[in-house]
């Protein structure tokens, strides 16, 4: 288990991928920043995330999201989220295992209905407000407020 004690974790954006046709945010976390160089390579990140997304989007699903890839204390851990409907988002969680080879895949949690930590939920509540402004104040979904909500990132401390 993780301490009871808050402690700032950095957050790095990092470029956009195109997974099973949506276009994803990309997000590194790490809970020791001297981590930060382990960012892997896209086409590695695109292939776990694909992994996520497997299915092309269905009806109702919009083509964008954002990825995060969170180095943390007790492990690696993905998160895939997509917009869905209008005010809605798909969101999926799975751990970093690595096997005897030394390959790493990513599995849904043992805890399965757990959403995100206190430091991922700052990136969705970031991405939250991004998709408002972008997208829902503007009232329509056009490639002028995809572009707009794709180029609205977060880089920093949270």
């Amino acid at each position: 288990m993780n301490p009871l004690r808050y402690s700032p974790r950095l957050v790095k954006a990092l470029p956009p991928l195109d997974v099973c046709g949506r276009a994803l945010k990309v997000y590194g976390m790490f809970a020791e920043p001297e981590r930060r160089s382990a960012v892997p390579e896209p086409k590695w990140l695109e292939q776990h995330a694909a992994s996520v997304l497997s299915e092309s989007p269905q009806e109702g699903d919009h083509p964008v999201g954002f990825l995060i890839l969170h180095y943390g204390m007790e492990g690696d851990y993905l998160l895939v989220s997509q917009w869905y409907d209008s005010d809605m988002l798909k969101h999926w969680v799975r751990g970093s295992v690595v096997d005897a080879e030394g390959d790493t895949t990513f599995a849904p949690l043992a805890q399965r209905d757990l959403i995100a930590c206190v430091w991922e939920l700052e990136i969705i509540k970031f991405e939250r407000d991004a998709w408002v402004n972008t997208v829902l104040a503007q009232g329509r979904l056009d490639q002028a407020s995809l572009d707009a909500y794709l180029g609205t990132t977060f880089s920093g401390w949270v």
